[in-house]
């Protein structure tokens, strides 16, 4: 989901379906558009993984919400390194976990400790993602059916606005003080 671009790594993914032979069959749809769409349209093509990849463009509203409500796992970026990243904080990370859906990123994000069981943490390089890694993932994620409500809590919690406004508060009369 997003303007796809060259640091959300979905050449990655497409890496790893392509290189795996397991019995699960790997689906990964991308809703969006962008500067990298063509360059990843191609390298499915090159792959052959168009049964594996689906592109369904630009998507908002309820049409956005079908999508969310069909899948299991989400995707955020897993190439931020390649902007000399270490650390990001994706709105659509936040997104996710606010309707209960697992992610997967290559990157440090502040809201999320390493510990979050709804998060995959991957390696912040180029190499393709295991699929093996994903499956089991899914499996461990899945084995507890109660997690889209732990995450929305959890996203209540921790990222909603009133919340990160109170620090934003606690910071500001730290500096004026």
């Amino acid at each position: 989901m997003g303007n796809v671009s060259r640091w959300h790594g979905l050449d990655r993914f497409i890496q790893g379906v392509a290189a795996y032979h397991g019995p699960v069959h790997v689906n990964l749809h991308i809703v969006g558009d962008g500067d990298e769409l063509e360059n990843i349209k191609t390298l499915t093509h090159t792959l052959a993984v168009t049964r594996s990849v689906h592109f369904h463009g630009f998507l908002g509203g309820s049409d956005l919400d079908k999508v969310f409500d069909r899948y299991h796992i989400a995707m955020g970026s897993l190439g931020i390194h390649r902007n000399g990243l270490k650390q990001a904080s994706a709105l659509k990370v936040r997104e996710y976990c606010s309707r209960g859906i697992p992610f997967m990123i290559s990157n440090d994000d502040p809201d999320f400790p390493a510990t979050f069981p709804y998060s995959l943490s991957l390696p912040p390089d180029d190499t393709p993602i295991s699929m093996d890694t994903v499956i089991g993932f899914y499996h461990a994620v899945y084995a507890h059916l109660s997690h889209p409500g732990e995450m929305r809590e959890y996203a209540e919690e921790h990222l909603d606005w009133s919340v990160k406004m109170k620090n934003i508060k606690r910071f500001i009369q730290t500096m004026a003080a």
